[in-house]
């Protein structure tokens, strides 16, 4: 009988390290650089969308920014006196965040823009950046005008800039906003870089890399090219034979709109755990490369768009933003060796927060060197959880213990060096 037991108890314990995973090593490094306070900060925002009701939900958010109109309305709406005013009471609910206000340039003219302008300054609307248009590389298919090259966008952005900084010569204009059409988008951007680089202030452009209908391996494979963009697009700035007006000139990189998938109509992969984790995986690029400025598509309830969709169901690509409401500071050095996990960190007056998504099928556990101080707090995010709890898991343990990842994972680790 003692035999038997033993055989059994050795069975288990063979069973629990078969399925306990090795642990690999996550070090942090030296400072990289300063994380912008707008990195991952902004949405697009419309008048259709709702704040009463949700006001603790967005104010869980950190949110400084807002892009308006968002996406197509950009070109399809004009900045009239009752628009302005409406945006007036939204603004106002949502904390008076920073605007990026887009100019119509599809359907207007630099004179409408100048009168909005001068509305926002009398009803009190302060304008931290103009864009000029939205995704003009698609005017030609979308909306039957194939006389918008990128030798005519940049003829009409020079007429707005003049017109705008007559009003104010601090206001940033930025563009050209391109689609997540690739290599159609990045081909326009960069034809209009080579044409208007001494007028750009922010360089713009948009990612969404499927559409909806590719699998879950496939779609979350494309988060590494969000991070591949930001550092190409980087290299053009300086670069006198891809931007020969602008090269000597800080030009700044924006990411206007972003998500898995472009359909609007279509919720998968815009809503699911699958978007969640290209979200969180995107957004550790975004706030660490650099990028002065992003705005998610969108806010709320644009189809399978938005973080709490228009029957209020908060969806789970909130809580990747609430997790990350206070990823600011100092981006770090990260060496991590472990295929489908990514690992990213900040480090402020707070303390050293490394954000990890595990885009894989397989639990990891992972190892902190310099090993953290005391206690760590874990917030891990994954479909079973959220299922169970409509949130993240919040979870305290000893710095010096592995740190679960399970499968297709967020999760989020505060502690102190």
């Amino acid at each position: 009988m003692k035999s038997w037991l033993l055989l059994l108890v050795l069975a288990f314990s063979t069973v629990a390290l078969a399925s306990t995973p090795a642990a690999v090593t996550l070090r942090v490094g030296e400072a990289q650089g300063e994380i912008s306070p707008l990195a991952i900060t902004g949405f697009n925002y419309g008048l259709m969308m709702r704040v009463v009701g949700f006001e603790e939900y967005f104010g869980a958010l950190n949110l400084r920014a807002i892009r308006f109109p968002p996406g197509n309305q950009a070109d399809e709406m004009l900045l009239t006196p009752a628009v302005l005013d409406a945006l007036k009471m939204h603004w106002e609910l949502l904390g008076r965040p920073q605007l990026l206000l887009v100019a119509n340039l599809f359907e207007a003219t630099p004179e409408d823009a100048a009168a909005a302008a001068r509305y926002l300054q009398q009803i009190g609307i302060p304008i931290s950046a103009w864009a000029i248009g939205n995704e003009p590389d698609l005017y030609a298919s979308n909306r039957g005008d194939p006389s918008w090259t990128p030798e005519k966008y940049c003829e009409r952005f020079r007429a707005y800039r003049e017109a705008l900084t007559a009003i104010n010569p601090d206001w940033p204009i930025t563009g050209p906003a391109v689609s997540g059409a690739r290599p159609g988008g990045e081909v326009f951007l960069r034809e209009v870089l080579y044409r208007c680089g001494d007028v750009i202030d922010v360089l713009t452009w948009h990612v969404y890399p499927t559409d909806g209908t590719w699998s879950d391996e496939a779609a979350l494979a494309t988060s590494s090219l969000v991070g591949q963009e930001i550092n190409r697009f980087r290299g053009w700035l300086t670069d006198p034979a891809l931007n020969p007006l602008g090269y000597t000139r800080d030009i700044g990189l924006a990411i206007t709109e972003f998500g898995l998938s472009w359909r609007t109509p279509n919720f998968r992969h815009l809503e699911d755990m699958t978007a969640t984790l290209w979200l969180a995986d995107a957004l550790g690029q975004i706030a660490t490369l650099g990028v002065d400025k992003s705005y998610y598509f969108v806010l709320q309830g644009l189809g399978g768009h938005g973080l709490i969709d228009t029957a209020g169901w908060v969806r789970p690509t909130y809580y990747v933003f609430a997790m990350l409401a206070d990823f600011t500071g100092t981006a770090l050095q990260v060496e991590l060796d472990a295929p489908l996990l990514t690992a990213y960190a900040a480090g402020n007056e707070r303390g050293l927060q490394l954000l990890l998504v595990n885009r894989g099928t397989e639990d990891k556990a992972v190892v902190v060197e310099p090993m953290l101080e005391g206690n760590i707090t874990v917030k891990t995010l994954n479909d079973e959880l959220f299922d169970e709890l409509l949130a993240y898991r919040v979870t305290e343990q000893a710095a010096a213990e592995a740190i679960a990842v399970p499968a297709r994972s967020v999760i989020l680790v505060r502690g102190t060096p």
